[in-house]
């Protein structure tokens, strides 16, 4: 199958910030009075959106999820995440080249559970913004991944004004996360994953695992 277009996810994708998302999230929660462990941070919300996050962990440990309670939360966490991406860059050199040799091929968009305002700061900081035809964030829409949503709409905006539009079948994306590895393959969608603890195969199994994004394999992966 021809790639005519990539699809990233974002965060533990182009951005390495999961261990920064599961230690933030742990932070916050600590002091609302909720403690949990890593490894209940890869296993039940890894890969969700920002507010599924709140809501889901809120629910799992029997505490209220009222609306001013949750965007408290989800305030703290997104203004403490901007603090530390700003001092400690997570898009690496090597996940930047990945995203240049990529955009020098074909289209290429983001599908992010994350909020705009987060994405579009650690990419102003990595200098890359402006190689991506689009950016849909979960502002952008009302069902966060596994629901197909985010990238149905990020190929909606790469076929806007195109003569021949891409098919989802021709779309080739990355991601980090098996909530995102399902929410692609919904949209149907061709997916490479990257290993990591967030992604076991247990939603849906994606059609390739790399163990890191590397600018040398492009060629390879896009076919």
């Amino acid at each position: 199958m021809t790639t005519r277009a990539v699809i990233f996810d974002f965060n533990g994708t182009i951005s390495d910030d999961e261990p920064i998302l599961d230690r933030l999230f742990r932070e916050v929660f600590a002091a609302e009075g909720i403690s949990f462990e890593s490894s209940y941070y890869y296993d039940r919300l890894a890969g969700l959106s920002d507010p599924e996050i709140v809501d889901r962990a809120l629910a799992d440990h029997y505490q209220p999820a009222d609306a001013e309670r949750s965007a408290r939360l989800l305030r703290a966490k997104v203004d403490r995440y901007k603090e530390i991406v700003a001092a400690e860059p997570t898009v690496t050199p090597a996940a930047a080249a990945f995203v240049r040799a990529v955009a020098a091929h074909v289209p290429i968009a983001i599908a992010s559970g994350a909020l705009h305002e987060e994405v579009e700061h650690v990419l102003a900081i990595a200098g890359i913004g402006a190689l991506f035809d689009a950016v849909i964030c979960i502002d952008d829409v009302e069902h966060g991944k596994p629901a197909p949503d985010g990238y149905l709409l990020a190929l909606q905006r790469l076929n806007e004004g195109r003569a021949a539009p891409i098919a989802a079948a021709e779309v080739l994306v990355f991601e980090d996360a098996d909530v995102g590895v399902a929410s692609a393959q919904a949209a149907g969608m061709r997916c490479v994953a990257i290993e990591n603890p967030a992604y076991r195969g247990t939603l849906a199994v994606a059609e390739q695992t790399v163990a890191a994004l590397d600018a040398a394999d492009v060629p390879r992966l896009l076919g």
